[in-house]
This record gives C-alpha cells, sequence and structure tokens, in this order.
C-alpha cells in the first residue's frame, strides 16, 4: 500500500511538472514568434532602432554570398538599403517569413524557416532577391531573448 502511494505522489509530481515545461516552452515559442515577426518588419522597414532591441550586439550572420560579419554590418546594410530605397523612391520588397521549426532548449531557441520575397524583389545592390532558407538563433538575457546569429542560403529556383 505504501508503495501504491508513493508511486501515485512521483507520478503526479512528474505530470505536474511537465505541465509546467509544456506552459513555460509555449510562452517562449509565442515570445520568439513575436521576435521574429517584429524582426521581419524591422529589415522591411530598415528601422535600425528596433534592431538595437531585437538583436545582441554579439550577432554574427552569414549572409547567402558568405560573408560574415556582426552586428555593425547588419546596421550599415539596413542604411544602406535605406538610402538606396530613397534616391531610387521605390518601397522596400516584403518578404514573407515562414517558420518551418522552432526548437527551444533552455536559455536557447532555434528558428528554422524559409524567406519567400515577392516577385521582383531585389537586393540593396540590384540583383534579383530569391527563396532563402535560414536558421535563427536566439538567447535569453533574463526576460527577453535577442537574436545572436544567422545563417541564410539562397534555395535553387
Amino acid at each position: 500500500m505504501k508503495i501504491y502511494f508513493i508511486s501515485i505522489l512521483l507520478l503526479s509530481t512528474a505530470t505536474c511538472s511537465q505541465a509546467q515545461t509544456d506552459s513555460k516552452n509555449n510562452a517562449d515559442e509565442m515570445a520568439i514568434r513575436k521576435i521574429e515577426e517584429l524582426g521581419r518588419i524591422a529589415m522591411e522597414t530598415q528601422d535600425t532602432l528596433a534592431m538595437y532591441k531585437l538583436v545582441s550586439p554579439d550577432y554574427v550572420v552569414m549572409n547567402p554570398n558568405l560573408k560574415v560579419h556582426g552586428f555593425r554590418g547588419l546596421i550599415d546594410l539596413l542604411t544602406m538599403w535605406k538610402q538606396r530605397n530613397a534616391a531610387m523612391n521605390v518601397t522596400p520588397p516584403h518578404i514573407e517569413h515562414v517558420i518551418d521549426k522552432i526548437t527551444i532548449n533552455k536559455d536557447i531557441a532555434i528558428v528554422m524557416g524559409q524567406d519567400v520575397p515577392d516577385a521582383g524583389a531585389t537586393n540593396p545592390d540590384g540583383k534579383p532577391m530569391s527563396k532563402r532558407a535560414y536558421s535563427n538563433i536566439y538567447r535569453r538575457y533574463l526576460d527577453s531573448w535577442q537574436l545572436i546569429a544567422r545563417q541564410n542560403s539562397n534555395i535553387c529556383q
């Protein structure tokens, strides 16, 4: 009888613990999805101030041209893109951000997905934009998440 009660106690404790973990993971996933959308909007509008909130100063990216740069390179790219669009009197292209998978492990979140630009969209250098696969890596800082790394590559058409 004693073993039965101990078994029930352990099972209920494990169930409660799993429910709390699932609830936390759901809240974290929703926070990551929100940041992903805010980041997409900031890129589309070349909002460098938003990037200071969403992206870690330690950020590193490998772009489809196989160039690696940090946070300063991101801000420079957005500034160049904004100046080019203003000079050409064009609006930035819309890019659909498709999340395929979010994996959260303690204070690290990995997002894998695709960036799908509108037809006719171009990069800041004027070349046609292609569909890209990406991986974004976030780290939790206190109560918020920041993007610390990104890798993206063109998908062959």
